[in-house]
């Protein structure tokens, strides 16, 4: 007879409880290493005192290098450095990332520290040398940073926490030709002529195939002459009582520049001259529209597009101030109540990627040149006509309202937008409106300027030329 095995059902599921438990404790006690030393991160402020480093925070062990373009030097210059350095790039071991602001120039803030030895290095220069090595020696960009050499009245650094280099005055050299007749040579009858606004600092390209990837650099940004008068948006009377919708990322005049215009062709979206849909014939693209040589020139940048948390406040209008606020998370839809004006129920976004846009309503300040410069730039922009602001800025057009890419906030509405209107001042305008249509655009920062002998070289007579491979 064969025996059967004695089982005892209670020890049994007792070993096979604290058998579980066991694995679970290991497994717990691994993710609880592996997170706290293996994926930590933490976002820590070194305070930097004189160039020396006085106090630390975080749980990761870090050491700072500063240096002098290539070369190494022993403590931070300070903001105010008698050198006139700016900071340029950072470059950290362990994926860390530095969040540099000029205006808290002491405090370092170091993104994504883990608890493993990381190594951070801090690059300082010339205004000059930091456009340069974020566009490339060779770009178009470094070429006019270095033209600052020369030209110290119309070609200018402005005050903000980016450095910007811009074109100020009435009349500076600053033509370019653009969308030129494929293989012809460069002139004003085989090219537009367009102008530049300036070289910005820390702009985001990002890339075109499904990788998205973003890339941080400086370029040059251009404006073209008026390619008409058309509504910025407009909408069915159900939305915000026709007068359209004050989103760029989706507003009529988007989907035209990004589409017809920039691919040279006629398609499904309409132009509009009011409120309620109204349509108007749009420009002759295959006349006007970007070819193909200067559309691969074109970057593919994420555009700030927000605007001042509160249109009434005036004080917000001084051109930094405003600055500050196209580059914020405020949008242009602040009401609260489902009124007429305010009905729409769209997205509101405040960056939008893309290739063709408007000018920012701080470009527009900072073009302001003469004596009357700084005088203008401690205004608010709503008095820019009292001073002379205008009359001394390349961006004014006294035949036109031109409009911008910023929406004005209202707690009555969603639908209006800033402008500069026929005498220079800042105004608002609802979305139907028809005002001046002004495509603005990034360069690659692979785009060169050819070299010319042009002592004006610039100039109306003879335009900045292009290359690119």
């Amino acid at each position: 007879m064969k025996l059967k095995k004695y089982e005892n059902k209670e020890l049994r599921k007792s070993k096979i409880i604290s058998f579980v438990l066991g694995c679970l404790f290991i497994i717990f006690a691994g993710l609880f290493v592996y997170q706290s030393y293996g994926r930590y991160q933490d976002n820590v402020t070194f305070k930097i005192i004189n160039g020396k480093l006085k106090m630390s925070g975080g749980s990761g062990d870090i050491e700072f290098a500063f240096y002098n373009g290539a070369q190494k030097i022993d403590t931070m210059p300070t903001k105010d450095n008698e050198e006139g350095l700016v900071f340029i790039k950072a470059e950290c071991t362990n994926d860390a990332k530095i969040k540099w602001n000029n205006e808290d120039w002491d405090n370092i803030v170091v993104n994504n520290l883990k608890k493993t030895k990381t190594s951070c290095s801090l690059y300082f220069g010339s205004k000059t040398e930091k456009i340069c090595t974020l566009a490339g020696e060779e770009s178009g960009a470094c070429n006019l940073a270095k033209k600052t050499q020369t030209d110290q009245l119309t070609l200018v650094y402005d005050d903000t926490n980016d450095t910007n280099l811009r074109y100020i005055g009435a009349t500076p050299n600053n033509y370019i030709y653009f969308n030129c007749e494929e293989g012809e040579e460069a002139s004003e009858k085989t090219c537009e002529t367009w102008r530049i606004i300036g070289v910005m600092n820390n702009v985001v390209e990002v890339s075109e195939d499904e990788m998205k990837k973003e890339k941080q650099g400086s370029f040059i940004k251009m404006i073209r002459d008026s390619i008409g008068n058309y509504s910025w948006d407009s909408s069915a009377s159900s939305v915000n009582g026709g007068i359209g919708v004050n989103e760029w990322s989706q507003a009529d005049i988007e989907k035209v520049l990004n589409d017809e215009y920039l691919n040279k062709r006629t398609g499904e979206n309409k132009c509009y001259k009011g409120s309620g849909n109204v349509v108007k014939a749009c420009p002759d693209w295959e006349n006007i529209g970007i070819k193909d040589k200067a559309r691969n020139m074109i970057a593919n940048i994420k555009w700030h597009t927000g605007t001042l948390a509160d249109a009434y406040d005036s004080n917000t209008l001084i051109t930094k101030s405003l600055y500050v606020a196209e580059q914020s998370e405020n949008t242009g839809k602040i009401c609260q109540k489902d009124t007429k004006y305010c009905s729409d129920t769209v997205t509101r976004t405040t960056t939008w990627i893309g290739k063709i846009g408007l000018m920012n309503l701080s470009e527009v300040g900072y073009a302001v040149g003469s004596d009357v410069r700084t005088t203008c730039l401690e205004k608010t922009m709503y008095d820019y006509d009292l001073y002379n602001c205008m009359e001394n800025d390349w961006l004014y057009d006294k035949s036109n309202h031109q409009w911008t890419i910023v929406p004005l906030p209202s707690v009555s509405s969603a639908t209006d937008l800033y402008i500069i209107d026929l005498k220079g001042d800042v105004y608002s305008h609802g979305a139907a409106a028809e005002n001046a249509v002004r495509p603005t655009l990034y360069l690659k920062s692979d785009v060169k300027i050819v070299e010319r002998d042009y002592e004006d070289y610039g100039s109306i007579d003879h335009p900045f030329e292009l290359s690119y491979e």
